[in-house]
């Protein structure tokens, strides 16, 4: 009996007569809407009072100091309502949650084994929400009726409940069988049990003719508190399966089992899905995983879930595999399993044996050269071990410690008779593997892919040294060649995996593939799934699922990236096997605008900032053109105005150029060889007028994207006797070029990215440097350059932090807040008037230049 809620007025036959409405399922008469109103109404108790006649039922409840009623009428098997209430969806759901209250009213009241009524006995509610009970007749048993048994068991559809008539020791359905001829008493027990039913949100089911509470959630504590009260009503049944359904939610974990497999050097994996000890079916497994996570009753085992982030890291792992590998897996992409809590992982003894030697300390290969530096034949152990597990690897090491040798030494040490092998590299440096081959190796035999001279022409097993633009071009060959060794040298292009070098290169069939590359991460994590999708296809998963983690959890992905990439990097810093490298200082140069160039800038940013408007996602996202060319304009400015196209300008106008003159006057004069590097090539002829104006005799060579012949200027700066300049382009200074007789270094212009402005650098700063170096950036004061370069540092965490030397991508709207924060000139003290000296560590004693911020680097930077 209900002790609080709304008051009760009822007489016993409109009791009866509501008990026989609920035969039939009155949601289905109600919007969804008007459902879940009425049951948050129900729930709050908002019902003040219920009271039933004999066609009718009156329901009242108070809303701001107001009555409002609903009066429920059944007309046609169906419910009718009005309302006090012109909201026709308020009407609607304050009679559902009426006819809530009746249903528990129904069920306190009336015993699901029926007894006579006097037609005179009645009951009211006494008005403080208790209830007075009508009197009974007390009747004897009917000896002759029908036993109704109630029989619960699980199913994967929910707790399923059937009824039955069992007379004699046999059973027949209650419902969904033949017609019946049912006697009072019989049709009461039935109607008893779908008003229990209901209550306990139980649905009738037209297919097995059976009550079925879906909802899984809600059978532990149908179990535990609605049981026992049926138990005293119904004769209940009850399947050895509810047991297990009673030990709660068990999650479902995922086994991952390695094995060899009967294919030569190749695993089986195998994967098992475990609730508690019992271990699931590949049925049972489609069941749970159709469900996305959200419960599921398996008979025999009880309630399971498995969390959808498991069940599709198993689905995109099998999708992946079977994208790159048609036949046996190889046993590398076991190493895609660990560190990865979503699962837990079993090798068989011979591939847990194999994995320990992969992790294993390298054994020496004999032959090698003795002039290798210790570190060096390290890295021709690790690469010899990698091969001779069947594994691929990235040579990471900084720019400049000599990777060229150390895989030069490999193919001469480890060889693979009959085999070719083919190297790719940019056109830039195939001239200076030709030169370390002849020089160190001249036993090896080297060939050029070219058109007209090609696989094809020459099946001779030789090593093949082939431009990115030459593999792009005999992409149609690749498909019928077979490699020992493909090595891709600066591996960092191929780091956009749509373009078609880079898909020219995942085309190789080898037997063994290195990358070599000082600079894995130039931009995003992206560049390192296109390295080690050449290299070991699979184990970082697919592009979509690999990017799909980085944006879900970044920093948990680059921590298990690092680790599951760990076996197959070597990464080593000048700082730290080139000991004998000498320091390298690194200076800002801090430069004043001239007027002209603080009149101009100041124009571009007043009308970038009308065009674009002051949001800087949106500017970037929506009209990504526009800004990166104001981005372009304003960098302009900041190097000379004469850069732009609407300016003709004395070289005077640029404060760059003012205080390159006044360092290349203190640094020339004491007999140091330079070098100049500029993104704008424009930018280096204004340099050149300068030099031409005030360092006539000089020696001044240029190397720019259009040079034919690189290692002629190179080999002139490097050979001239005396001080000298060569003034070189981003363009050209990333690759195949050594420029270490110079010890003076000139950034014209701050790049943007880091890691290709250390390439440049390293240009001058690597083996072979018996001086210090000391590189002067210059960057405009108060302007978009200064304010970058303070954010540069933070791009150089990522890769520290996958590979061992850049934390989150670097990201412009991440540090402004507007396009105006991002590029508006600030305002900069006026230096003092005087003469100053400058000290030659970039600081002047006095104000009248600017200073310098110098980081002293011994060895690296």
């Amino acid at each position: 009996m209900q002790t609080h809620g709304p008051k009760r007025v009822y007489t016993p036959k409109s009791l009866e007569f509501w008990f026989g409405k609920f035969e039939d399922d009155w949601a289905t008469h109600f919007s969804a809407e008007e459902l879940e109103l009425g049951r948050q109404i129900y729930r709050e108790g908002a019902v003040r009072e219920v009271e039933l006649g004999a066609q009718d039922a009156i329901i009242h409840r108070r809303v701001e100091k107001r009555d409002e009623y609903a009066v429920i009428e059944w007309e046609e098997m169906k419910p009718v309502v009005r309302s006090s209430s012109t909201d026709v969806l308020w009407a609607h759901a304050l009679a559902v949650a009426g006819l809530h209250e009746i249903e528990e009213l129904v069920a306190d009241e009336i015993s699901p084994v029926p007894t006579e009524l006097t037609d005179s006995d009645s009951g009211s509610g006494n008005g403080n929400g208790q209830t007075e009970i009508a009197k009974r007749k007390d009747a004897a048993p009917d000896e002759s009726a029908r036993r109704f048994v109630l029989c619960l068991k699980a199913s994967t559809e929910g707790l399923l409940c059937e009824a039955f008539w069992e007379e004699c020791g046999a059973r027949i359905l209650a419902y969904g069988g033949a017609a019946q001829s049912l006697t009072t008493a019989e049709r009461s027990k039935m109607i008893g049990l779908a008003t229990y039913a209901r209550k306990a949100h139980f649905k009738f089911s037209q297919e097995t003719h059976a009550y079925v509470l879906e909802s899984v959630r809600e059978i532990p504590e149908f179990l535990k508190s609605s049981l026992p009260v049926w138990e005293k009503h119904f004769a209940v049944e009850i399947d050895p399966t509810i047991r297990n359904l009673q030990q709660g939610v068990r999650q479902v974990e995922v086994e991952a089992h390695a094995g060899r497999s009967t294919a030569r050097g190749g695993i089986n994996m195998r994967w098992v899905f475990r609730a508690g000890e019992k271990m699931l079916t590949e049925t049972e497994v489609r069941a749970i995983s159709a469900r996305h996570g959200q419960q599921v009753i398996l008979p025999h085992v009880g309630i399971v879930t498995l969390s959808s982030e498991k069940w599709e890291s198993v689905v995109n792992w099998r999708k992946t595999v079977s994208e790159y590998h048609g036949g046996a897996l190889p046993p590398f992409l076991i190493f895609s399993l660990f560190n990865d809590a979503r699962w837990k992982v079993s090798l068989t003894p011979e591939i847990e044996g194999w994995r320990k030697k992969v992790l294993g300390t390298p054994t020496p290969p004999t032959g090698l050269l003795e002039l290798l530096r210790p570190y060096q034949r390290k890295g021709v152990e690790w690469m010899n071990h990698l091969a001779e597990s069947d594994c691929h690897g990235l040579l990471a090491d900084e720019m400049g410690l000599g990777k060229t040798i150390q895989v030069l030494s490999l193919l001469a040490a480890r060889p693979m008779e009959g085999k070719r092998h083919v190297i790719v590299c940019p056109a830039s440096v195939v001239p200076v593997w030709r030169e370390e081959a002849a020089r160190f190796f001249p036993g090896l035999k080297l060939d050029v892919l070219k058109a007209g001279h090609d696989f094809v022409t020459n099946p001779e097993p030789v090593i093949w040294l082939a431009s990115y633009t030459q593999l792009r071009k005999h992409r149609g060959l690749l498909d019928k060649a077979e490699f020992g060794y493909a090595i891709l040298d600066e591996g960092q292009f191929i780091k956009n995996p749509d373009a078609k070098v880079t898909r020219a290169c995942f085309a190789i069939d080898a037997a063994h593939r290195l990358v070599l590359t000082g600079t894995p991460l130039e931009n995003r994590q992206l560049d390192l799934w296109s390295i080690f999708r050449f290299l070991l296809p699979g184990l970082l998963g697919s592009r979509a699922t690999f990017e799909a983690s980085l944006l879900k959890d970044r920093e948990e992905t680059i921590k298990r990236l690092r680790l599951q990439i760990s076996p197959f990097v070597l990464r080593r810093t000048k700082n730290e096997v080139a000991k004998e490298l000498p320091p390298k200082v690194v200076m800002d140069l801090h430069c004043p605008l001239t007027e002209l160039q603080r009149t101009e800038y100041g124009r571009i940013c007043e009308e970038g900032m009308q065009r674009l408007g002051s949001d800087l996602n949106a500017a970037m996202r929506d009209r990504s053109f526009g800004f990166f060319a104001l981005l372009t304009r304003l960098r302009q400015a900041c190097c000379d105005p004469d850069l732009l196209p609407w300016i003709k300008a004395d070289v005077g106008q640029s404060g760059k150029l003012n205080l390159l003159v006044e360092k290349l006057g203190e640094v020339i004069s004491s007999g140091h060889k330079v070098v100049i590097f500029s993104q704008f090539v424009m930018f280096l002829d204004r340099v050149r007028e300068v030099l031409e104006r005030d360092f006539k005799e000089v020696p001044r060579f240029e190397l720019t994207g259009v040079t034919l012949d690189r290692q002629k200027p190179v080999q002139g700066f490097q050979s001239v006797e005396g001080p000298a300049v060569i003034l070189v382009s981003l363009k050209a200074a990333g690759t195949g070029i050594t420029l270490h007789a110079a010890d003076y270094v000139f950034l014209m212009d701050p790049w943007w990215n880091p890691a290709v402005e250390d390439q440049a650098v390293d240009r001058v700063h690597r083996i072979g440097q018996t001086n210090t170096v000391f590189v002067y950036r210059l960057v405009t004061e108060g302007t978009i350059e200064e304010r970058i370069q303070a954010l540069k540092a933070e791009k150089r965490a990522l890769f520290d932090q996958i590979v061992g030397n850049f934390k989150a991508e670097f990201n412009i709207s991440d540090h402004f807040s507007s396009l105006e924060s991002l590029i508006k000139l600030a305002s900069v003290p006026e230096p003092d008037s005087g003469d100053g000296e400058t000290n030659g560590d970039g600081e002047t004693n006095g104000d009248s230049e600017p200073k310098g911020d110098s980081e002293v680097q011994p060895a690296a930077s």
